[in-house]
């Protein structure tokens, strides 16, 4: 979707193509987008395949607007519930808030991207608890990990990975960013491994309503 594709884009995410499973060029396609930081690019592609999309990033300082005619930007963020972050300022939702604020009951989002910062540790969970994933027909998320992260927590955050698996998505893409690396001590490491890796999924669902 983008050419050529390059590693150096950070808007470049793997969407699948495949007839069962792409977001529909009827109209129907829509895409949520949560973490932009600036970066427009995926959000314009998908808009110029066709998709509806919402974008989403409190960081940006800048209040809800259209950002082109396809792309609808909103200054809230993701995470596990609904507040208002004290020393941000910034106003966090669950997803399931979010789908409902935005009148999109019953309907498909064709593509979740999560690109949020270490918080996908705690939205994933509640959009698996809350049945969401149900609605989503691929998902893509930058997943984060810190040098310090303890084994527990290591293992916590394989499991939240699983339990997306286990849900029914299938694995299609995987990439480990090449300029965020260190070393996890919890590992017993010695070498330099990634800390941050693009990972998308798919699953086959009936059409948009």
């Amino acid at each position: 979707m983008i050419k050529p594709p390059t590693s150096m884009i950070d808007g470049q995410k793997a969407v699948c193509l495949d007839p069962a499973v792409r977001p529909p060029v009827d109209g129907r396609c829509l895409v949520y987008s949560f973490g932009i930081n600036y970066e427009w690019s995926f959000d314009e592609m998908m808009e110029t395949y066709g998709c509806k999309v919402h974008a989403f990033d409190p960081s940006m300082k800048m209040k809800s607007h259209m950002h082109s005619k396809g792309v609808r930007f909103h200054d809230i963020g993701l995470d596990d519930r609904d507040y208002l972050d004290p020393t941000t300022g910034w106003r966090l939702k669950s997803l399931s808030t979010i789908y409902q604020h935005l009148q999109h009951t019953g309907k498909i989002i064709d593509y979740l991207k999560l690109d949020i910062e270490f918080a996908e540790w705690r939205a994933l969970p509640q959009i698996l608890q809350s049945g969401m994933l149900k609605q989503v027909r691929q998902l893509h998320v930058e997943i984060h990990l810190r040098r310090n992260d303890s084994l527990q927590l290591l293992r916590s955050h394989a499991a939240v990975l699983k339990s997306i698996e286990d849900a029914g998505m299938i694995r299609f893409d995987s990439k480990s960013n090449p300029y965020y690396r260190g070393i996890i001590s919890a590992l017993n490491q010695h070498t330099d491994i990634s800390l941050g890796y693009d990972i998308a999924w798919y699953q086959i669902l009936p059409s948009t309503i």
